[in-house]
C-alpha cells in the first residue's frame, strides 16, 4: 500500500504550530505554581480547548485530595455537536464511571459514535486517575500532532498536580501546627454539610444575643452567613475575646461538659446559623471522627486561651501566704476553670478596699463573679463548685448503670470505655480530675508520649474524652458511706446527697503518707505541699526546697522544681533509689547539680511562726542533724489508701487496700467485711461485694504506675458488662 505524503508546506506549518503549542504546555507548571488541583484541571482544559479547536472538553479528576471528584466542562458556542452542557455531563457520567473499572475499549467505541475522543491520563505518582474527554467531529481525531499535545498535557498536568498535592499537604500541616488556626478553624462546605443533619438552620438579626455568661445547655452554633462578637461582660464593661466569621463555630470545653457559659455571643452581621443542641453535638462528635477532632481540639484550645488570658467568669482575691487562697487557686487550675487572680500583697488598692469594708483575714480569699453577681468569703471547694455551676448537669435522682468513685487515671479510663460502650456512667471526684498523677509535673514513661506529659494535661484530655462520649462528672463531692444491704447500691455524699448505682468502680487511689516524726498539719497550706505543679513552682522561684520521698512522683517533682528553685534537697528513707524509682529518673537526678540526694534521711523538725521557715532532718546511719532555711516542703512518701468509708463493706488487707478477685480470702472476719455471697467466683477486679470493682492504686497488689491504672480501668468495664447482665 502506497502512503500518500502530505503537502510539505502544510506539514511544516503543522509542525510549527505543534512547537508553539508544546512551548505553551511546557510553560503551564510555572503558571500553576501554588494552584489548587481544580484550578490546574480547569487551566489545562482551557488551553487544550483553544489549541485543538474542540466542540467541547470534559475532564474528571479522581477523589485524591479529600474532596468529591473534580469535573470541568467547556462547550464551544458554535459547537457542531448539538448537545447542551447538562446533556454532555449526563451522557459521560456512566461511561466514565465504567472507565474507572477498566472498560476502556467499549467506552472508546461508544463515544466514537458521537464523534467524541477519550484520553485517559495517569496523573501523579499516587495513583490519581485523570480522564480527559475531547469533543470533535473531525475524521481521525485526534491526529498524531494532537495526540502528542495531549500526552505532553497529561505529563505536565501530572507535575502540576503532584506539586499541588504537596503544597496542599504542607498547608494542612502548617495549619495544624498553628494553634490560632486550630483554635478558630473555618469549616469547609463539605464539613458543614455533614453537620447539618444534627441541627436546624435559623435566621438571626444584628444585636441578637445567642447566649450570656452563666447559661447552661446552650447549643453550639455553626455560622453559615453570620458574624458574631464574643465578649466577656465585666463590671468595667466588655472585654473582646474574638470575632467569629462564616464557617466558624461557637463553644469551648464547657460545651461538652454541660457547664455554664463564661462568655457572651452577640450577632454583628445578620444571616443564617446552624443550631446544634448539646445532646446532638455529643452524637455528632461520637459519629463523625473528622469533625470530632476539629471540634474537640478547638474547644480545648479555647479553654486554655481563656485560662491563659484570665478571661474566666470569676476573680479570686487573696494572698500567696494564705493556705485557703492556694487551695482555691489549685482547685480552679486543676479543674481547668479560667479565673483572674489578684494578690493582696501586690495590690494596695484592693487591700485598702477590703480593709475599709471590714473583711477579716479569716474571710480571705474573696471569690467574686466578674460581673458583680457573686461574692463568696473563703468558700469551701464544694461551695465554689456549686456557685460556678460545675455540677449543674448532675441528676441525683437517676439510677446509674455505673458510678465511678475517683477521677484518677484508673477512674477516667473506666469512664471513657464505659461511656463509649453505651453505659450510663457517672464519675464522682472529691477534688479534681487526675488524682495523685494529676499533681505530677511530668510523666515521661507513659506509652505514646516520648517527650513526656504533665499529669494535668493527661487528666484534662481524658476528662474531655469521657465527656465526649457522654460520661458525667460530679466535682468537689466526697463519698462518706456505701449502703450495700440491697441493690441498687446507695452512695452517700458529704452533703447528704444519695446516688444510686447498679455497679460501682472504686478508683479512689491513695494519699501520700504523712511523716509522724513532725507536726505537718501546722504548716499545711503555709509551706507544706502534696503536689508539684506550675502553681507551686511559681512560689519556689529562686528558693531552697525539700522533697520527701523516693518514688517516681518524688523524682519527677525534684527534677521539675530544680528548674525553678535554687536548690532541691531530696530526702529518702531507703539506702538507694533503685528499688522504688525508674532508672531514667535516677540518672536524671544524679546528673542534676541543683539536686542534692540524701538517702537514709528523714524529717526531724519544722520551725516557723505563721508559715514554714526552717526544716531539719536526721541521717539514720550516723545521727547527724542538718537544717536549712526553707519555706516549701513537698511530701511524696509512701501511700495510704482512701478506703475509710469502705471498712466493714468490702474486704481490705492489713494496710487498708481493697482485696479483689483471687486475692479474696476464702474466709473473712465478719467484723471486717462480709463473705462472698454468690455461687460464682468473683471476677478479676471484683471486690467481696458483687458488682463493686476496685482499680488503680486503691487495689491491693496494684503496680502503682499510671499505665497499669489505665489498663485496670479499661479492663473493669468488661467486668461491669457481665455484672449488669446478671441483673
Amino acid at each position: 500500500m502506497e502512503v500518500q505524503l502530505e503537502d510539505p508546506a502544510q506539514e511544516i506549518k503543522r509542525l510549527r504550530r505543534c512547537i508553539n503549542d508544546l512551548t505553551s504546555l511546557l510553560a503551564l507548571p510555572a503558571i500553576w505554581r501554588g494552584s489548587e488541583p481544580s484550578q490546574i484541571v480547569q487551566t489545562l482544559l482551557d488551553v487544550l480547548f483553544r489549541m485543538l479547536s474542540l466542540d467541547f472538553a470534559y475532564a474528571r479528576l479522581s477523589d485524591a485530595f479529600g474532596v468529591m471528584p473534580v469535573e470541568i466542562l467547556r462547550v464551544a458556542e458554535d459547537s457542531k455537536i448539538n448537545l447542551s452542557a447538562e446533556e454532555v455531563r449526563n451522557m459521560l457520567g456512566d461511561p466514565l464511571a465504567a472507565y474507572a473499572q477498566g472498560s476502556l475499549p467499549q467506552i472508546r467505541n461508544q463515544l466514537a459514535i458521537e464523534g467524541i475522543a477519550i484520553v485517559p491520563a495517569q496523573l501523579g505518582v499516587h495513583g490519581e486517575i485523570g480522564v480527559i474527554v475531547l469533543g470533535s467531529n473531525r475524521t481521525g481525531f485526534p491526529e498524531k500532532t494532537e495526540s502528542l499535545l495531549l500526552t505532553v498535557a497529561a505529563n505536565e498536568a501530572s507535575i502540576g498536580l503532584q506539586e499541588a498535592r504537596l503544597l496542599s499537604e504542607q498547608k494542612r500541616i502548617s495549619a495544624e501546627l498553628n494553634a490560632e488556626n486550630q483554635m478558630w478553624p473555618v469549616l469547609t462546605e463539605a464539613e458543614i454539610d455533614r453537620a447539618r443533619p444534627y441541627g436546624r438552620v435559623r435566621r438571626v438579626e444584628i444585636g441578637e444575643i445567642l447566649y450570656r455568661p452563666g447559661e447552661v445547655g446552650r447549643p453550639c452554633f455553626v455560622l453559615l452567613s453570620v458574624s458574631l462578637e464574643i465578649v466577656q461582660p465585666t463590671i468595667n464593661g466588655e472585654r473582646l475575646v474574638t470575632i467569629l466569621r462564616p464557617g466558624m463555630f461557637t463553644g469551648e470545653a464547657g460545651s461538652i461538659a454541660g457547664q455554664r457559659t463564661v462568655v457572651q455571643a452577640r450577632v454583628i452581621q445578620a444571616g443564617e446559623i446552624l443550631e446544634v443542641r448539646p445532646e446532638d453535638l455529643r452524637t455528632l462528635v461520637a459519629h463523625d471522627a473528622s469533625l470530632s477532632e476539629i471540634l474537640l481540639r478547638a474547644f480545648m484550645l479555647r479553654r486554655l486561651m481563656l485560662i491563659d488570658r484570665q478571661l474566666g467568669n470569676v476573680v479570686v482575691v487573696g494572698s500567696q501566704h494564705s493556705a485557703d487562697t492556694l487551695r482555691l487557686r489549685e482547685f480552679l487550675s486543676r479543674n481547668g476553670h479560667p479565673f483572674s487572680y489578684i494578690d493582696l500583697d501586690m495590690d494596695d488598692a484592693y487591700r485598702n478596699l477590703l480593709d475599709r469594708f471590714g473583711i477579716a483575714v479569716s474571710e480571705i480569699p474573696i471569690v467574686m463573679g466578674n460581673d458583680g453577681t457573686m461574692v463568696l468569703r473563703n468558700p469551701s471547694t464544694s461551695q465554689l463548685a456549686d456557685s460556678l455551676g460545675l455540677n449543674d448537669n448532675i441528676d441525683n435522682s437517676s439510677l446509674h448503670d455505673l458510678i465511678i468513685v475517683g477521677a484518677g487515671p484508673a477512674g477516667l479510663a473506666a469512664a471513657v470505655y464505659a461511656a463509649s460502650e453505651g453505659i450510663d456512667a457517672l464519675v464522682i471526684e472529691s477534688h479534681a480530675p487526675g488524682g495523685q498523677a494529676g499533681s505530677s509535673s511530668k510523666i515521661e514513661n507513659y506509652l505514646g508520649f516520648p517527650t513526656g506529659v504533665s499529669g494535668q494535661e493527661l487528666a484534662t484530655s481524658a476528662t474531655k474524652q469521657a465527656q465526649k462520649f457522654g460520661a458525667k462528672m460530679a466535682l468537689a463531692r466526697a463519698i462518706v458511706q456505701l449502703r450495700c444491704q440491697h441493690r441498687p447500691y446507695e452512695l452517700v455524699m458529704n452533703d447528704g446527697t444519695v446516688f444510686f448505682a447498679r455497679t460501682i468502680v472504686i478508683a479512689t487511689g491513695a494519699w501520700y503518707k504523712k511523716p509522724t516524726a513532725v507536726n505537718l498539719d501546722r504548716f499545711v497550706g503555709h509551706g507544706i505541699h502534696y503536689g508539684a505543679t506550675f502553681l507551686e513552682a511559681q512560689l519556689c522561684e529562686g528558693e531552697e526546697v525539700i522533697v520527701v520521698g523516693g518514688g517516681n512522683s518524688a523524682g519527677q517533682a525534684a527534677v521539675f522544681l530544680s528548674q525553678h528553685a535554687r536548690k532541691v534537697y531530696m530526702l529518702v528513707r531507703a539506702a538507694t533509689l533503685s528499688e522504688s524509682m525508674s532508672h531514667y529518673l535516677i540518672a536524671r537526678i544524679s546528673g542534676n547539680p541543683s539536686i542534692e540526694l540524701l538517702c537514709n534521711s528523714e524529717l526531724a523538725d519544722l520551725e516557723g511562726e505563721s508559715a514554714l521557715e526552717k526544716v531539719s532532718w536526721v541521717n539514720k546511719l550516723n545521727g547527724e542533724v542538718r537544717s536549712v532555711n526553707a519555706h516549701h516542703l513537698f511530701i511524696m512518701a509512701g501511700a495510704s489508701p482512701n478506703t475509710s468509708w469502705l471498712r466493714g463493706r468490702v474486704a481490705l488487707d492489713e494496710k487498708g487496700f481493697i482485696l479483689t478477685g483471687r486475692d479474696l480470702p476464702p474466709v473473712v472476719d465478719p467484723d471486717r467485711s462480709p463473705l462472698w455471697p454468690l455461687s460464682r467466683p468473683p471476677f478479676m477486679l471484683e471486690s467481696s461485694l458483687p458488682g463493686v470493682f476496685a482499680v488503680g492504686d486503691v487495689r491491693a497488689g496494684s503496680v502503682k504506675r499510671v499505665a497499669s491504672a489505665v489498663g485496670e480501668g479499661a479492663i473493669s468495664v468488661s467486668m461491669v458488662h457481665r455484672a449488669l447482665a446478671e441483673l
